[in-house]
């Protein structure tokens, strides 16, 4: 499971969302981790957030990640491959 709070150690950003920009009824805010331009980690938004379990997704690699643990470890290589690069 990944909490809210999980998402914010890890580094990812707040983005809001506003009624304006989305159409949707409420305004809403997901996390966001941008890797590089072309890797993205996107959480769920907050109005589809069930008992604070958030999903993340990688839309470039299309998977969906559900332990912080595994967030973490794909971060970590992340950064073993782009030093090593």
């Amino acid at each position: 499971m990944i909490k809210e709070h999980e998402l914010i150690e890890e580094g990812f950003e707040r983005i809001e969302v506003p009624v304006s920009e989305s159409g949707n009824e409420n305004d809403y805010y997901h996390y966001q981790l941008e890797l590089n331009d072309n890797f993205t980690l996107i959480s769920d938004a907050s109005d589809e957030v069930n008992n604070n379990n958030w999903n993340v997704y990688c839309y470039e690699i299309d998977i969906t990640i559900k332990d912080i643990e595994d967030i973490q470890t794909l971060i970590a290589l992340y950064q073993k491959w782009k030093k090593n690069s």
